[in-house]
This record gives structure tokens, C-alpha cells and sequence, in this order.
């Protein structure tokens, strides 16, 4: 089927191009075939390939229809001033705004996500408008099944950014899980509702600074500690020689991330100092796409080696890796790779493999809890990552703080089981609110416009 562009002459074309986007969705679902060895149909046929143990008895809450067809979406960017860090030294300090999606179906229910996003100095609207641009789409869904939505947006929207698809994603299996009333963790077929925990430390300016957040953290519980350093092998081995010397005798536990900062040789020395009955891992030495190199890493080093794991992974990557023998565990995180569905997709291959993946978890609450439902439904992963400042990343959230006595324990309401402060949140130190079809936001003027005729995306285009 052709799609075409409704051109926009009244306030009925928005309802037109409703129309059409729902005919074209409709198309794609009819038309598609699998992208991959490893593509899923649904969202039940993946469940059950993940966990081992049939999961039509969720079927009935991905199901559509016109009582829990999308009516409402509202999208909220929200930040505050505490959430800066550095990743190591020579870089800019990074604002985090948690870009909050919230959809609302004609029988009541909603399903929420969170995706941080990160930005120097002026706030970068790329992803609000993005998602903006695709209200039209969702409210023109005729699946609420998260696996065919994907499928859908592919051949629909391919440009799409993997941020904006985690977002609809892991809105829609809240939704599901809500509708269940079940907390998400067990609609994954989760054995487990806690998990061990690591501070996820920011990069802090002198070696001091590093001590004194160990004892400062472990004052709330912690007992393992992430540190994002300088990036320069004469000052980080500084700081593993202070860290072997204050702790030897501690209980806790550590780990570097290096976010790719090193060549080879620099990435060697590095892991050869570090004493492994203090440090856990060595995280992201050199760049990820380096495949060989961290074969020869591990070939030459005890302590464990993992890749940082940002969002380029794919089901090629993953295979590709897990071939060459370049990791002791893998990385990536959900809420950058496309989702929910994507996840379970990469932990069947790696699960299939004998591969452990340690899930990145850094910023808001929303975002931290969807990858917690993922950890605790994977049992080959073994911590939790919590993001610091804790107190500044739980902002908006009623239920934010799931820390008890040293486990990170999963929040027991349906879905992702974090409750949003709608009210607070809008007093966040950044804040923009986009409800359609009421309101768009103008980006040239920063502003959240009242608007007399339904929302529609070329408004945005046009401004933006």
C-alpha cells in the first residue's frame, strides 16, 4: 500500500490523516515480514521465548479495540539543576531531563515511560519534537501490542530515533502490565524481586573527592561502587593505587568505567593493576566496536572486561561479539536501544550463549525502573547500576527511592510501579508539558501553546 500525505486545509484533516496513518500501520502489519532470524510477531511469542513458559494468558492485555484505543497523550521534559555529572575529565558538565511519555486509552487506563536525555547548556528539543511529530501516530494505533507497533514504526516512521522508540515501547508494556495488575517484572516471568546494587558514581575533579563518596554512599547501604574517572592512564592509576590502599580491608567492592577513553596498551596497564579481590570489573577501556581488541584484553587479563554498551547495539552486534569472545558480560540499556521488546530480544541471544549482561542504568527514576524489570527477569544479571546524585534523579517520582537495606527492590504497583507527582514535577527547575490534540510546543519560542483546532504534527514541523 502507498501511503500519502494529507495536505492540511481544515481542522477535519488531522482526523484524515488519522485515517491514513492507521491504514498505512494496518499495511505494514499486513505486508511485514520478519526483519531478522530473531524478530518477533507479538509481544506473547516473545514473552515466551524469553522466559521458557507460555504466555498467552497475557494476550488478552496487548489486545485492541475501541474501548482501549490510545485517546490521550501528553508529553513532559523535566530537570533540575542537581542533575549534572561528568563522565571523565576535559568534558562539559551534562544537564539529565527526563523526557516523560504518558498515553491514556478510552477505558482509563495509562502507560508511562521515562528517557533521560543529555545536553550542554541549552536544552536540545531534538527528542520533544520527535516525539511530538508522532502524536498523530499513536493516537491512529490499531495495536497496543508493543512487538507489532515496532514492527509498524519501522516501515512507517524508519528515521525514528531510538530514544523515541523506547519511549512508545516501554509505555505500551507499562500499559499492559497495568492492565494486568501486575507489576512488570512479573508479567517477564521474574523469579526475584530485588537485586543487588552499585553506586553509579559521577566523575569527581581530585582523588579525595572519590573516598569521600564511598563513605558517603555506603552511609545509604551501598557496598559497590562505580567510579567515572579521567579518562588518562597516569591519573586513574593514581586513583586505583588510593582505592587498594584505603579499602583493602573493606567489604566493598568497585568498579571503572572508562566510557572508551583508551587505546590498548593504556586499557592493559590498567586492568593489570587492579587488584580483583576489590575490583569487579573493568567497564568500557576501549572503544566497543573493537571487537578483537577486547578478545586479546580478556586473553590477557583475569579481571573481568565489559564493553560500555551504549546504543550501538543490534541482534549483528551482539552475535558478533559473543563469536569473537570479546566480553565477560555484555551492556546495554533500554531506554537508548529502542525498548522493552529490543531487550528481550538481546538477552535471548546472549542468555542462548551463556552470555551475562549487565544492564546500564543511569538517570531518572522512570527510566532506572524499566531497566530494573529487565534485570530481575534476567538472572544472568547480577547488579543493579543506581545513579548519583540518588535524591535529584528521583524528582517528580512519589516512590522514586527503592533502596531497602542494601537490595534495590522492585516497586509492587502494576506496570513499572512508579507513581508520578504530576503536580511536583511541573515545578522541576526545566519543565515543558506537550498535551494533545490541545497543546503543541513552539520551539523557536520555547513556549507551550493553547491551540483552537486539533494538534497536528505539521504545525511542528513548520515552527520547529
Amino acid at each position: 500500500m502507498e501511503c500519502v500525505q494529507v495536505e492540511r486545509k481544515s481542522v477535519y484533516s488531522f482526523y484524515a490523516r488519522m485515517i491514513v496513518v492507521s491504514l498505512c500501520l494496518l499495511a505494514a502489519r499486513t505486508e511485514s515480514a520478519p526483519l531478522s532470524e530473531n524478530t518477533y510477531l507479538s509481544a506473547v511469542e516473545l514473552l515466551t521465548t524469553f522466559s521458557g513458559e507460555r504466555a498467552e494468558q497475557y494476550e488478552p492485555f496487548f489486545r485492541f479495540s475501541d474501548e482501549t484505543r490510545i485517546v490521550g497523550v501528553e508529553i513532559h521534559a523535566a530537570g533540575t539543576d542537581d542533575t549534572d555529572a561528568r563522565y571523565y575529565a576535559g568534558t562539559e558538565v551534562w544537564k539529565q531531563i527526563n523526557n516523560i511519555l504518558r498515553i491514556t486509552t478510552a477505558d482509563g487506563f495509562e502507560g508511562i515511560s521515562g528517557v533521560v536525555s543529555e545536553h550542554q547548556g541549552e536544552f536540545s528539543e531534538e527528542h520533544l519534537l520527535e516525539l511530538q511529530g508522532v502524536t498523530a501516530d499513536l493516537l491512529a494505533l490499531r495495536s497496543l501490542d508493543p512487538v507489532e507497533v515496532g514492527t509498524m514504526l519501522e516501515r512507517t516512521r524508519p528515521d525514528l530515533s531510538d530514544a523515541s522508540r523506547a519511549n512508545i515501547d516501554i509505555a505500551l508494556w507499562d500499559l499492559a502490565a497495568r492492565r494486568a495488575g501486575r507489576p512488570l517484572y512479573k508479567l517477564l516471568g521474574a523469579k526475584r524481586d530485588s537485586i543487588e546494587p552499585y553506586a553509579s558514581l559521577p566523575f569527581y575533579d581530585s582523588l579525595p573527592e572519590y573516598v569521600e563518596a564511598v563513605n558517603e554512599y555506603a552511609k545509604l547501604g551501598y557496598r559497590t561502587f562505580k567510579f567515572h574517572v579521567w579518562g588518562l592512564i597516569e591519573e586513574d592509576s593514581r586513583l586505583v593505587k588510593l582505592i587498594q590502599q584505603t579499602f583493602a580491608d573493606s567489604p566493598y567492592r568497585f568498579m571503572i568505567d572508562l566510557e572508551g577513553a583508551y587505546g590498548f596498551e593504556d586499557a592493559l596497564r590498567l586492568g593489570g593493576e587492579m587488584d580483583e579481590r576489590l575490583f569487579v570489573w573493568l567497564e568500557g577501556p576501549i572503544d566497543d566496536e573493537l571487537l578483537e581488541q577486547y578478545r586479546e584484553l580478556r586473553s590477557r587479563l583475569t579481571l573481568p572486561i565489559i564493553p560500555a554498551g551504549y546504543n550501538i547495539y543490534s541482534p549483528e552486534f551482539i552475535r558478533q561479539g559473543i563469536k569473537t569472545g570479546s566480553w565477560d558480560a555484555g551492556r546495554f540499556d533500554a531506554t537508548t536501544i529502542g525498548g522493552i521488546s529490543k531487550a528481550l530480544e538481546l538477552l535471548i541471544i546472549a542468555n542462548d550463549a551463556g552470555l551475562s549482561i549487565e544492564i546500564q542504568s543511569w538517570g531518572h527514576s522512570l527510566a532506572q525502573a524499566a531497566n530494573l524489570h529487565l534485570m530481575l527477569a534476567n538472572e544472568r544479571t547480577r547488579y543493579f547500576e543506581a545513579s548519583m546524585p540518588k535524591e535529584a534523579y528521583e524528582f517528580g517520582m512519589k516512590n522514586g527511592n527503592l533502596l531497602d537495606q542494601g537490595q534495590v527492590v522492585a516497586p509492587e504497583g502494576p506496570g513499572l510501579g512508579i507513581e508520578v507527582d504530576w503536580d511536583n514535577l511541573a515545578m522541576a527547575d526545566f519543565y515543558i508539558k506537550i498535551a494533545a490534540p490541545r497543546t503543541y510546543y513552539d520551539a523557536n519560542k520555547r513556549i507551550k501553546k493553547l491551540t483552537e483546532k486539533p494538534f497536528e504534527p505539521e504545525d511542528i514541523r513548520e515552527d520547529g
